[in-house]
């Protein structure tokens, strides 16, 4: 069970077309607030469409090919995803924002509090777009869950997470 400082962001759905294939973050309480960590992302569903979308996840690491990561909000990288089963992946989000060119402190800065208060379900969302050009749900939904608190639902327009949706469905690749 997750102590009480653990929080969850759970997206059910957020593929067009594809129903059962979702993600979920979870920020660690037990991490002091000066310290980077990576941060876990786990994807569930199932197999076929998972296999499937694992090649296109397999591009996350090398998103700098694919998006401008000296613009502000960009500097986090991913980790290569790990099948944990032929239903689950775990890949994880890294911050960059120490590793900002010295020249541009205020940058760094900038890039430090985006990747510290934007929920990090955000990016992951924008880079199934941008780096794997997958088609979003017109409507995305969050779960945040927060031990012993209720669980709190967001919805959001695909259009507020990123400026256009991807080309491909996940359902025909």
């Amino acid at each position: 069970m997750a102590s009480t400082t653990d929080l969850w962001i759970k997206v059910p759905n957020p593929l067009f077309g594809v129903d059962g294939v979702g993600f979920s973050v979870r920020y660690a309480g037990e991490v002091a607030a000066d310290q980077v960590a990576d941060l876990p992302f786990f994807v569930e569903g199932e197999a076929t469409i998972m296999t499937r979308l694992a090649e296109r996840l397999r591009l996350f690491p090398a998103r700098d090919l694919f998006v401008d990561c000296t613009e502000t909000g960009e500097a986090y990288s991913w980790t290569d995803p790990i099948a944990l089963t032929d239903e689950v992946i775990v890949m994880a989000f890294r911050d960059r924002s120490a590793a900002t060119p010295p020249g541009d402190p205020a940058q760094a800065i900038r890039n430090r509090l985006r990747n510290q208060m934007v929920p990090l379900a955000f990016p992951f969302l924008r880079d199934l777009v941008r780096v794997a050009d997958l088609r979003l749900s017109p409507l995305i939904s969050l779960r945040l869950a927060l031990d012993e608190s209720p669980e709190m639902e967001l919805s959001v327009p695909v259009h507020e997470i990123v400026e256009r949706n991807g080309e491909r469905i996940l359902s025909d690749l």
